[in-house]
């Protein structure tokens, strides 16, 4: 794709499957990379069923659950389990820059196709292994071997206890958290090799660890408890700062606030008319507004229920107190703040005609925008691939359809 792109003239083989190193992929390719999504043939990647489901008139189906992840891709569908299949994926890794793999524990190995094989391909390649516990034998663990889904990981990385109302059980959270923050920080990752490749000429492995993501992530209630002993759990504050969370405003909307210093302090009480509390003993300083917050949350609480959601976001706004509105998923596609953001992108898919998605977040002065391509049918640049990267006639490639390795 040239230098107008970050990723421009690197190609990604994407081992994946689920959600987890599929995003991973899906941010290198919009930056521009050249990702072959590897599938098996016949059936595809598990996801390729995964619902919400729109049907064309001739009865084709395109699945929102795969097309989320999948965009910008092209498929290869390729038999791992035949020899002729591994040659084939072998002679792949020449051409590749990276790898980003998602596989069961010990599976890539048992198959004869782990990293130390393909570092001896290819010893420029960069190997991303994302997994729910940790895949280096020097740093293995009681649960390296296991293997893990998005709620497991969340519940077991302390996410899930700090979620729901106090004495109630722990809900799960928000759906594909893990897979999502592992990905994006496994991208960074794959940007480091990248980086420290061009110092070095040489590739490396990285192993990502849903489990340690997820626990790097819960940084702040690991200093809470280092500091004080206290374990945050479902009920109790995030934050030692009040006011701070969400409010029901007079319509039954809800607002989220959070008066973050001393600085903010007094504009906020001039917001809500309530100077005296500046002085009051119980709010004075941070820390006592902190050790009477429920005192303080009774004011404020008393505050927004006279008042509707735009009210008590323009009253705020206009002294300077960070506060906005909690929106829903319908309020998100009809922001006008997100579209002047063109954070939303419209793709065409041949099945499921146009559709929208979430754009890449990220804003590159010189950087240009990849053009909006659909997910790949399965196997849809099997052949282009054979025969464009690897050289191979078309004989060649009718007899490798017969024996049903691609």
């Amino acid at each position: 794709m040239g230098i107008s792109y970050p990723l421009g003239g690197i190609r990604v083989i994407g081992l994946e499957q689920y959600v987890a190193a599929p995003d991973c992929t899906l941010w290198l390719a919009n930056a521009g990379a050249e990702v072959i999504k590897l599938e098996r043939p016949g059936s595809g990647e598990p996801r390729r069923n995964y619902l919400p489901v729109v049907e064309d008139a001739n009865g084709n189906k395109a699945f929102g659950g795969f097309m989320i992840y999948n965009r910008y891709k092209k498929s290869l569908t390729l038999d791992l389990q035949a020899e002729k299949g591994k040659q084939i994926y072998k002679e792949l890794i020449k051409h590749a820059d990276v790898v980003v793999e998602n596989f069961a524990p010990g599976a890539v190995d048992r198959l004869g196709l782990g990293y130390d094989v393909l570092q001896q391909i290819n010893p420029r390649l960069v190997y991303a292994a994302m997994s729910g516990f940790g895949r280096l034998k020097e740093f293995s663990g009681i649960y390296s071997q296991r293997p893990a889904f998005d709620p497991v990981i969340q519940a077991m990385a302390g996410i899930t206890d700090q979620i729901g109302e106090e004495g109630g059980p722990p809900p799960y959270g928000f759906p594909g958290f893990a897979d999502l923050y592992a990905s994006i920080v496994t991208a960074y990752a794959i940007m480091l090799a990248l980086f420290m490749r061009e110092k070095t000429g040489e590739g490396q492995f990285i192993d990502s660890s849903m489990y340690d993501n997820l626990v790097a992530l819960n940084a702040m209630g690991i200093m809470i408890h280092s500091f004080t002993g206290e374990i945050l759990t479902r009920g109790k504050s995030l934050t030692f700062q009040a006011p701070a969370g969400v409010y029901k405003a007079k319509d039954g909307s809800y607002v989220a606030l959070l008066v973050a210093n001393e600085l903010l302090w007094p504009k906020f009480c001039q917001a809500i008319q309530r100077e005296d509390l500046m002085e009051n003993p119980k709010t004075i300083t941070g820390s006592e507004r902190f050790k009477n917050k429920d005192f303080l949350n009774g004011i404020v609480q008393e505050w927004m229920a006279a008042r509707t959601k735009e009210e008590v976001v323009g009253t705020l706004l206009k002294y300077g107190i960070p506060a906005g509105p909690v929106q829903s998923i319908g309020d998100l596609v009809k922001c006008p703040h997100l579209m002047a953001r063109k954070m939303f992108v419209e793709f065409e898919d041949p099945i499921a005609g146009k559709r929208k998605f979430a754009r890449n977040p990220i804003r590159m002065s010189k950087a240009k925008e990849v053009p909006p391509v659909s997910a790949p049918r399965l196997g849809e640049h099997t052949e282009s691939i054979l025969k464009e990267l690897l050289k191979y006639d078309e004989q060649k490639i009718q007899e490798l359809r017969k024996e049903k390795i691609v």
